[in-house]
């Protein structure tokens, strides 16, 4: 499914235009999406990013089911996601976040993910990445929506109900409250260098007596 280049928002499936919709919600198998994840994280099977993605595909995928399955499935995702992924990991990933194909999570400390936050498929995301709500009485329009082939750099915080495009990128530590265009780049103000001050004409070195 693809949307227009405009920006804009479907009422009905929640996702808004100007993005590559995450496929992984309606076609692809949950196996498939596991095997493109493991291939993804360099084929090791004790990437954090890869066990953070497993459990949340495995959450997600039991949305769907029949109402007894559904019900086991979660209980088994709160308990694994809380007690390894969240508390050991520190990676928080709503089991309702639409996440697409082929996303890495590059390193995996402090990344927060809400429920209806949607992150398009080839997706890299580092460390200390925030995806934020600014209104929760309308939670699932007021969600960052990331496109395809979108890089977010570590610390970066990303707020309310924005879009950004197709191979964007967003640098470290930039906090980005507005849509950013598909090929364009969201950077943080540079650091200020700042010249060492002169010391004054015979100071001395402070010493500490052993």
């Amino acid at each position: 499914m693809r949307w227009g280049d405009d920006v804009g928002h479907d009422s009905q499936s929640g996702i808004r235009h100007g993005v590559g919709v995450a496929e992984a919600a309606s076609t692809a198998p949950l196996r498939t999406l596991i095997k493109e994840d493991f291939e993804r994280h360099s084929r090791s099977l004790v990437h954090p990013g890869f066990h953070a993605l497993l459990v949340h595909r495995i959450g997600f995928w039991g949305l769907g089911r029949p109402a007894p399955l559904r019900t086991a499935v979660k209980v088994a995702h709160r308990l694994v996601n809380r007690l390894v992924i969240q508390n050991l990991y520190g990676t928080e990933i709503a089991d309702e976040a639409v996440i697409g194909r082929r996303v890495a999570i590059g390193h995996h400390q402090a990344v927060q993910i809400p429920a209806f936050a949607v992150i398009g498929d080839d997706s890299t995301l580092r460390s200390g990445i925030t995806l934020g709500f600014t209104n929760d009485a309308t939670r699932r329009e007021s969600v960052p929506h990331i496109g395809r082939d979108v890089s977010i750099g570590p610390g970066a915080v990303l707020l309310g109900a924005i879009t950004v495009g197709d191979g964007a990128s967003i640098g470290p530590n930039a906090v980005v409250s507005t849509d950013v265009p598909a090929g364009a780049a969201a950077f943080a103000p540079p650091a200020r260098v700042l010249k060492p001050q002169p010391r004054p004409t015979g100071a001395t070195t402070d010493t500490v007596a052993s």
